[in-house]
């Protein structure tokens, strides 16, 4: 049997609002990045225009303590930007860490739409009115409800259908849910994907800007998990 958690269940705009926290930080890391590349390239410039000029040097030696001085230089300015790094990674960390754990409340349709009008007295109504339907008649009201988005009476048919026998049943809880469309359901699978794959994007960028080097397959991946997200669900075409 599964331990009981006592993590807090958040509402699907609440969700929301932590993926867009992670969104709007993975914009301000993009810009830290920018304007720290932008004062690595300045700095290679100047180091480069003030060896191009020294006298009495071959082009070898020239060469060689540009190059020195370069790599001095953008050490240094790496170093310098460790503590604003790390913070942008630590920020994105916790709100990251809360959209994930949501996942459990949130990982089928099915569980969704069993929490759906909890004390509506029109979900209780429902309930007694059907609690001696057969197969066909809970087909009907599936039906029904699915047609006419109806959640208080889906809710109550999807517990009846959990309470049949399998073989008996005209639809798996599953399926019946799945074909409820649930917004909410809906909505915090494409949030909780935005808000993994802005931590991602953070640690992308961080990583390649402290290493020097690009991984064109992280670029792929990510451009292709960005492409993955359905907009229109979340309101943000």
């Amino acid at each position: 049997m599964p331990a009981l958690s006592n993590t807090p269940i958040l509402t699907a705009a609440e969700i929301g609002a932590l993926a867009s926290s992670l969104d709007a930080l993975h914009t301000r890391t993009l810009k830290v990045i920018a304007r720290l590349n932008q004062d690595v390239a300045e700095r290679k410039r100047q180091i480069a225009e003030r060896w191009k000029a020294a006298p009495g040097l071959s082009a070898g030696d020239l060469a060689r303590f540009a190059e020195q001085e370069t790599l001095a230089s953008v050490r240094q300015i790496k170093d310098n930007a460790e503590a604003e790094l790390d913070k942008l990674i630590k920020d994105a960390g916790a709100p990251h860490a809360q959209l994930i754990d949501q996942r459990q409340f949130y990982d089928s349709p099915a569980k969704v739409l069993s929490r759906a009008a909890l004390g509506d007295p029109k979900r209780t109504d429902y309930l007694q009115q059907l609690q001696h339907a057969g197969p066909a008649e809970l087909a009907s009201m599936a039906q029904l409800a699915v047609s006419t988005q109806n959640v208080p009476l889906a809710a109550a048919v999807l517990s009846l259908l959990d309470r049949m026998p399998t073989k008996d049943r005209p639809h798996g809880p599953a399926e019946f849910a799945l074909a409820m469309q649930m917004p909410e359901y809906l909505q915090v699978q494409e949030w909780i994907k935005l808000g993994d794959l802005r931590l991602q994007g953070i640690l992308v960028s961080i990583r390649t800007f402290r290493s020097g080097k690009s991984n064109p397959l992280n670029t792929v991946a990510l451009g292709l998990r960005e492409k993955a997200i359905d907009r229109g669900v979340i309101g943000d075409d």
